[in-house]
């Protein structure tokens, strides 16, 4: 044993001076005998076994190192020499790029929208949909001939009409119904439907039109209510309960009802009907809305309502987009100005924004070209870009500021790009990979947003390297030529040298040679680094984070645990849409009953024992559901036929021929049964039932499951379908995609992440703050009163690529700024990138901020998860980051060992008069600011920077 555990340090020892790892192969005779010994030496080879794995994870964290130093310099090396390049030829880069956004924005001429709420907001190819395609093919459309609602296979085309009495007081009385009266006839004489009213165009049963709710205006039912003699839910043969809302019944008597509802169902049995029908629809909210009364309050709504209500609040919200633009604008240029003529950067905040308009326009009309549908909720778009975009910008800034002043301006540019170029490339990929994740969403509306978003941050990302870069070495090329930052034809002395001009003069034509990285960034870029950097490292500041942080935590983890996932129509609207106001009253005071077909698709002999047990199971199995409790609301023609006189089991012949005569006296029942080619078989038939009223949204999915659980249980083939259960299918799909969407993008971010930063504890912080992120989004999300609905899974998919942006930076910089001790580099870190954390997290939060006037639930449930990323995504970065790395974050000696003394050698733009021109001239600055060490790690030449 001895010599085996000889033999085995031996190789370790060997494989540490090497610097690399081995399999653990020589450890298995060691652990063998591990197992075989007596406890005495498993308590030795146990010692050494911890031992062991401690040397193993110093040469891991040695190894990481050197993989971080190689992957680095490469990564940094091809940044490097592109950055060179276009500081070479700037105005080549500049013009291709504009060229290439210009012409991908002409497919916006190609630009189609899609509002229909069924294909945006449910599910594509779902189970529901082909149910409906199964039955559409065994069962047509009967609403030329013979209709009845609980029939419909698709949605049904009406126009609907809620009366409520502005004092709340009872409809039962004849005044109320001769008003409602007078409104019915004016729809059905002046709403027009291409020339046609509606008794040219309404649905028919027995030759007449069928409104639902008519009852009300026939003789008998206006003497039992004078009686008080009227029956509820059912009068007579006719069900009466989705005609009045807000009830009060006694024994079995309607008294009083608040609300009346009228539905003027309308044909679709033909194209020609069904667009007739559709253009009838218009003009009945253009004539609705010419309606007044004095006395009753009227809400109305059409079959595609709801279509048309999203389509105009996007196109309302629009203006917000340039009202944004403009205050991005504003924040940009008032973020990079500096009271100097030579140094000030205003334009190239300006270029940022511009960079940043461009990259939109090439998506759209990229996405437009390759035909994508624009959808509401890609409304939203720009505003996200347009915070990712100034983010960019920042950065790069800062890049900018640290790059060495005494190189020419391609290595500048080529400094810039080292390092904040890799910087921008991990946010934009992991942003890029969050949306083309989310891109396999089977929700039409995520799917489409994230392919707009994606290329979006995809060509913002482009013209940040290619535009914005450009009009970098433009700008490093003015300076160097000394002119006037707004009239660049213009150069301009040093101030230092305008000794005899006035201090307006001196102020709006002189320039500053710059010296020192705090020369060359404004006021509000270096502000946020220098305040954090004054307590970001003190022990009381270090305790209240934590303390704070693991509260936050805590409270996020219990509102992420009561998050609920719900679909609420009335937040697809505006509060002052006629559609809200219908939605308001429809829901609370009307039943809201799912009637539900079993659809039995095979040819069966009905005239069988087995056939007959088999319904009858099914349909007690169904009538024990919570949801439908025996309610007894059942639409059978079995049942019926069987307790008729005509009912004859004795061959499936005579079964068939006696169910004819039956259907015919029975006109309600006639679009169950469906017969094959020879008329003397069942080819398929259908039963209905109703449920109790369901409102909630996760009842609804649940109750479609055990439905189909039902269906799927008998031994008949049965398909259980409502058109509802279009809608339904978001509820019982949406959480798991969301949690399959934001897994995978969590694990392709882990990886990139790891492929740009390989240092293990530095991935594991980005990864925790990823995840804290997130669940405080959850969290608080309840506590702002959202759901989870494909709208609000959008905004999280986005956050995924969001939470890891400012994390990222942070720790980046930690990675590639200098210092002696923990405390030293995560100062050093703050003071790089704690202006462009800050500046960026500001810029996002202008891009959103306008949505706070939105009438759009789209778009104000958009601005608080932005809201709540921005600020989780700063606090993580700026204080929770910089307090964990100041205390176990990776040091790196190879470089931190050596700070760079050496003074630097300065380009000072001496002037002296030589034929009335100037000359530059090289010189050594010995002042005492350069004979100072470099503490906060910024590189004073290109070739110094190490690695």
């Amino acid at each position: 044993m001895t010599f085996i555990i000889f033999m085995d340090a031996c190789i370790t020892m060997a494989t540490i001076r090497k610097g690399k790892m081995l399999p653990f192969i020589s450890s298995i005779p060691v652990l063998f005998y591990f197992i075989m010994l007596h406890q005495f030496y498993q308590k030795i080879l146990l010692i050494y076994a911890i031992t062991k794995l401690t040397l193993y994870i110093s040469v891991t964290t040695m190894v990481c190192r050197n993989v971080y130093n190689k992957v680095e310099r490469a990564v940094g090396d091809v940044f490097a020499k592109y950055g060179e390049f276009v500081g070479t030829y700037p105005w080549i880069v500049l013009k291709v790029s504009v060229l290439v956004s210009c012409l991908l924005g002409i497919g916006l001429v190609n630009l189609t929208s899609e509002s229909d709420a069924e294909k945006v907001y449910t599910p594509m190819d779902s189970q529901a949909s082909e149910d409906r395609s199964t039955i559409k093919s065994l069962f047509g459309d009967f609403s030329g001939t013979n209709f009845y609602s609980h029939n419909l296979v698709e949605r049904n085309l009406h126009g609907s009409v809620i009366f409520k009495s502005k004092d709340s007081a009872n409809l039962l009385d004849l005044t109320y119904l001769q008003e409602i009266e007078t409104i019915h006839d004016q729809i059905r004489s002046n709403v027009l439907g291409n020339g046609m009213n509606y008794s040219q165009l309404c649905a028919v049963r027995a030759t007449q039109c069928v409104v639902d709710g008519d009852v009300v205006f026939s003789s008998a039912f206006q003497q039992l209510m004078q009686n008080n003699n009227v029956t509820y839910p059912v009068l007579g043969t006719t069900s009466i309960e989705s005609v009045f809302g807000d009830v009060v019944v006694h024994n079995g008597i309607l008294q009083s009802a608040k609300a009346l509802k009228l539905v003027f169902n309308l044909r679709q049995d033909s194209q020609q009907f069904a667009d007739n029908s559709k253009l009838w629809q218009t003009d009945f909210i253009s004539k609705m809305e010419k309606i007044s009364s004095l006395t009753l309050d009227v809400a109305y709504a059409h079959s595609t309502s709801l279509d048309d209500e999203l389509t105009a609040n996007i196109s309302g919200d629009i203006v917000f987009v340039s009202l944004t633009f403009t205050l991005m604008i504003v924040y940009a240029t008032a973020v990079t100005i500096k009271c100097d003529c030579l140094l000030d950067r205003q334009n190239l905040g300006r270029a940022g924004v511009l960079a940043t308009g461009l990259g939109i326009v090439a998506a759209f009309g990229l996405g437009s070209a390759c035909g994508v549908e624009f959808v509401a909720i890609v409304g939203v778009m720009p505003f996200l870009i347009l915070g990712i975009g100034i983010d960019d910008m920042f950065i790069l800034l800062a890049g900018l500021a640290d790059a060495p002043l005494n190189e020419p301006i391609p290595k500048r540019v080529a400094a810039t790009m080292r390092t904040s170029g890799v910087a921008i490339t991990i946010t934009s990929l992991t942003d890029i990979l969050a949306f083309g994740i989310g891109a396999s969403s089977v929700f039409l509306g995520v799917r489409n947003f994230c392919i707009y978003a994606g290329i979006a941050v995809l060509f913002c990302y482009i013209n940040f390297v290619t535009f914005f870069i450009a009009c970098i070495a433009i700008n490093e090329k003015r300076v160097a030529d000394n002119r006037h930052s707004w009239f660049c034809c213009h150069k301009i002395q040093m101030k230092n040298e305008m000794t005899n001009a006035s201090p307006f003069r001196r102020f709006c034509c002189g320039g500053t040679d710059p010296t020192s990285v705090e020369d060359t960034r404004s006021p509000l870029e270096r502000m946020p680094g220098k305040i954090l950097t004054k307590f970001v490292t003190r022990i009381p500041f270090k305790i209240i984070t934590l303390i704070g942080f693991a509260v936050y935590l805590g409270i996020a983890i219990w509102g992420a645990t009561n998050f609920k996932q719900d679909f609420d129509r009335k937040n697809l609207v505006t509060d002052d849409s006629y559609y809200f106001k219908y939605i308001t009253l429809d829901e609370p005071y009307f039943p809201q009953r799912v009637s539900v077909s079993f659809v039995i698709e095979e040819t069966l002999d009905y005239s069988q024992l087995s056939t007959e047990q088999a319904i009858d199971k099914l349909m007690t199995n169904v009538q024990n559901d919570k949801s439908v409790d025996n309610n007894n609301l059942v639409i059978s023609w079995f049942n019926s036929f069987r307790s008729s006189a005509n009912y004859d089991d004795s061959s499936e012949t005579q079964f068939v021929a006696n169910l004819k005569t039956f259907l015919s006296s029975n006109d309600q029942f006639e679009n169950d049964v469906k017969f094959d080619s020879t008329g003397l078989r069942i080819r398929a038939s259908r039963i209905t039932i109703l449920t109790n009223n369901l409102v909630d949204s996760t009842e609804q999915g649940d109750f479609m499951v055990r439905m189909r659980d039902q269906a799927e249980a008998s031994v008949l083939d049965v398909v259980a379908y409502a058109p509802s259960f279009i809608f339904f299918e978001q509820y019982i799909a949406i959480l798991p995609s969301t949690l399959q969407t934001v897994g995978v993008a969590v694990a392709v971010i882990f990886v990139i992440t790891a492929l740009f930063m390989p240092s293990p504890l530095l991935i594991l912080y980005v990864t925790v703050s990823m995840v804290m992120i997130m669940t405080g989004i959850f969290g608080f999300m309840h506590f702002w009163d959202l759901t989870l609905s494909s709208i609000t899974m959008i905004h999280v998919i986005m956050s995924v690529g969001f939470s890891v942006d400012f994390s990222a930076h942070i720790c980046h910089a930690f990675m590639t700024v200098e210092g002696i001790t923990r405390d030293e580099k995560v100062k050093n870190a703050v003071l790089r990138s704690g202006g462009p954390i800050w500046n960026g997290a500001i810029s996002s939060f202008i891009g959103i901020i306008m949505l706070v006037f939105s009438k759009s639930y789209i778009f104000r449930s958009f601005f608080k998860v932005m809201l709540l990323v921005i600020i989780f995504g700063i606090g993580h970065a700026l204080f929770f980051l910089p307090v964990i790395l100041s205390l176990i974050g990776p040091m790196h000696h190879s470089v931190a060992d050596k700070p760079i003394h050496a003074p630097r050698e300065l380009t000072s733009r001496v002037k002296t008069a030589v034929n009335g021109t100037e000359e530059r001239k090289t010189v050594q600055n010995k002042s005492s600011i350069n004979n100072l060490p470099n503490h906060h790690g910024y590189p004073t030449s290109f070739d110094d920077r190490r690695y």
